[in-house]
């Protein structure tokens, strides 16, 4: 990095943000390290947003893009992550609040350690107000450092990462970047954070809190419609995502290996319940299915599955119950893995 002002992009992807926009834009331009490109895409949305951005239109920092039809976060954060042309960047919610002083400081953690991949840390919560709340989340006592290894497999178990808190390496972001694949709706920050501990990097914890996370209603992790998806991507990510970084990371391959089974059978069982309650999508098959047997595979049917992998399946379920039960927090992935940061 240039150690003077290293440039850092903000990227924003914003749909429908327009009563939290001005916020964030406002600790956007309050930052303490100067150097900064702002990135906002507005991904067709159908309140005032584009109205909301026009005032910072004036600001060289900020690049403020549109789009007439709305595509999704993953589609979003991947076009920004394409044209940033920072040595580093972070990824604030449009609803979200950063502190001054987060970029200089998380960029300085980083600058300290360059055998990190990225650096992540905790959040005020607050409510769509802005005042502050008090939020039932569990103060996990994560390690200053997390080398590679053991970063990639509490990954699998959790996504311990505030996306909102993040400062990520560039030059590594673009060597995972093209197998960020998926249309993800609810864990793509999950896969790509999946994909960059693939690299063997490190991962950093800074305690500082520098960001305000909004928690409201209409916020994405807040929308009770999106049960059935959150649950089904909360399997398949770490299937997806393991299966994809094995064919670039040895220490992936390694990890799919030893769980690709396990990985594949949780996700049979979740599919399965899905399908009882009406809400298993064919496609979630299909992507399962591939990223277990290989491209080529196609027509999965989730009753063949099940004749395959029945045994397997329910062996699969008794562990990960018996795994749950010892530990303190209620992990989203594999519970199996047994990480002590969550007994």
């Amino acid at each position: 990095m240039n150690a003077s002002s290293p440039l850092v992009s903000i990227i924003v992807p914003a749909y429908n943000a327009a009563p939290y926009l001005a916020e964030l834009c406002d600790s956007i331009r309050a930052q303490t390290h100067p150097n900064f490109e702002a990135l906002i895409l507005d991904d067709g949305s159908i309140d005032n947003t584009r109205e909301v951005l026009e005032p910072f239109r004036t600001d060289s920092r900020f690049k403020i893009l549109n789009w007439s039809l709305n595509r999704g976060v993953n589609a979003a954060t991947s076009a920004l992550l394409i044209r940033m042309k920072g040595e580093c960047w972070c990824n604030p919610g449009a609803d979200d609040v950063l502190h001054p002083n987060f970029v200089a400081q998380r960029l300085a953690v980083l600058e300290a350690h360059p055998e990190a991949a990225m650096v992540h840390g905790p959040a005020e919560f607050i409510d769509a107000k802005s005042a502050r709340v008090k939020v039932d989340f569990p103060n996990l006592k994560l390690p200053a450092n997390m080398e590679g290894a053991r970063a990639l497999s509490m990954l699998l178990q959790h996504n311990i990462i505030s996306t909102s808190s993040v400062m990520v390496r560039s030059d590594l972001t673009r060597l995972v970047l093209p197998h960020f694949l998926g249309d993800w709706k609810y864990a793509q920050d999950w896969y790509l954070w999946l994909l960059l501990a693939a690299t063997g990097f490190d991962l950093r914890w800074d305690e500082q809190i520098l960001h305000k996370y909004r928690a409201h209603e209409n916020s994405l992790s807040g929308r009770a419609s999106h049960a059935a998806t959150r649950r089904a991507e909360i399997r398949l990510v770490p299937l997806c995502a393991l299966s994809t970084a094995a064919q670039f990371s040895p220490l992936a391959a390694r990890l799919w290996s030893r769980w690709r089974k396990t990985l594949y059978r949780l996700w049979l069982f979740r599919a399965f319940n899905l399908q009882r309650e009406g809400g298993l999508k064919p496609d979630w098959l299909q992507l399962a299915a591939r990223a277990f047997y290989g491209a080529n595979k196609n027509h999965a049917s989730l009753f063949r599955e099940f004749c395959k992998h029945g045994l397997g399946v329910a062996l699969a379920g008794q562990k990960e119950r018996s795994a749950i039960q010892k530990q303190s927090f209620r992990v989203s992935g594999l519970a199996q893995i047994n990480d002590p940061v969550f007994f």
